[in-house]
């Protein structure tokens, strides 16, 4: 039998951390990374709507006018993400996505969620709102002011209303006509819960900066980082990005940094402060709080803390928990 055989030049040298999203994240010591060939393409590839950032005054000023908007953001293999603006009073029919979760970050504003089985939870900045699959649910914005929000679904994703309410309008291309199932909520395991908030939960109660939604194609965890550490309050919570937010030397997008993720993409929303990101073949983008980040699979990357002073938060997300193939410095 003749053993296939991947030529070396299609490959690139990378060391395989031992930790799902370890290298900056991680705390405490860690073990010499084993090293590894893993065949790599050409980073840096964007295909709209994706793009390296996503800046909120560049979406407020697209949207200039409008109280009820939707922009999509993300849409690649693993993921479906939508930027949304609504104004007090808006609200959704009660529907239920029957195969898939669905999660809302709230970046401003305050929504309130029904949602089958829970009791009602109201969503300010923050705030994850984690809808399990074949879960009834609706919203209302609430509140004086807009709320903004991060509305993230798997691909392809589907959406029913119960027939004892009034018909939904028909999508374009497509109609709507009535069938019959019977449901039961998933329920609410492992890290999942139905609402955490990053600044109310986490960092004013120290709880452990770990994996806040792990569902199929459905993954986030809020990375924190500070600059002057005398403002961590919680001693060894959170973490201080790729330079720790002190001066670096001048970046090569075309040069071997930071890590890449094998299968998907990375992004990240930021809750607070300011954080940077590096990404292969693309450049360096500095992002202020409700700006979206973006690398694309198989790209080098590399985010940073960079507030001078209070956390800088940045909500990681992905299809699924991530392994971080790091660079190997040239000796």
């Amino acid at each position: 039998m003749r053993r296939s055989r991947i030529p070396l030049t299609a490959m690139t040298i990378a060391a395989l951390s031992l930790l799902p999203l370890s290298g900056s994240h991680a705390q405490g010591a860690r073990r010499e990374a084993e090293t590894w060939f893993v065949p790599k393409s050409k980073g840096g590839i964007y295909k709209a709507p994706n793009r390296p950032i996503w800046r909120q005054a560049d979406l407020l000023k697209a949207h200039a006018g409008q109280n009820n908007w939707s922009e999509q953001i993300v849409r690649d293999p693993e993921q479906d993400a939508t930027y949304n603006s609504a104004a007090p009073g808006t609200k959704s029919p009660v529907h239920m996505h029957p195969d898939t979760s669905t999660l809302f970050v709230v970046i401003a504003g305050q929504m309130h969620f029904e949602v089958e089985g829970q009791e009602p939870v109201t969503a300010t900045r923050g705030a994850l709102v984690n809808i399990m699959h074949t879960t009834l649910f609706s919203y209302e914005v609430t509140g004086d002011k807009n709320a903004l929000w991060v509305e993230v679904n798997p691909p392809n994703y589907q959406t029913v209303y119960p027939a004892t309410g009034p018909e939904p309008k028909a999508p374009r291309g497509m109609e709507i006509v009535k069938v019959a199932f019977n449901h039961k909520p998933a329920p609410y395991t492992g890290h999942n819960k139905l609402m955490i908030n990053t600044f109310d939960d986490i960092i004013a109660h120290c709880l452990p900066v770990d994996e806040v939604v792990v569902d199929d194609h459905v993954w986030a965890r809020p990375l924190i980082g500070y600059v002057n550490a005398a403002d961590n309050k919680c001693g060894g919570n959170g973490n201080l990005g790729d330079a720790g937010g002190k001066p670096t030397p001048e970046f090569n997008p075309r040069s071997t940094f930071g890590h890449f993720h094998p299968g998907p993409a990375q992004w990240w929303i930021v809750q607070a402060g300011q954080v940077s990101g590096k990404f292969e073949n693309t450049g360096q983008f500095h992002a202020v709080e409700g700006d979206v980040l973006y690398a694309p699979p198989m790209s080098w990357h590399s985010m940073d803390s960079e507030a001078p002073s209070g956390p800088s938060v940045r909500l990681a997300l992905g299809g699924y928990v991530f392994i971080n193939m790091n660079s190997i410095p040239e000796k």
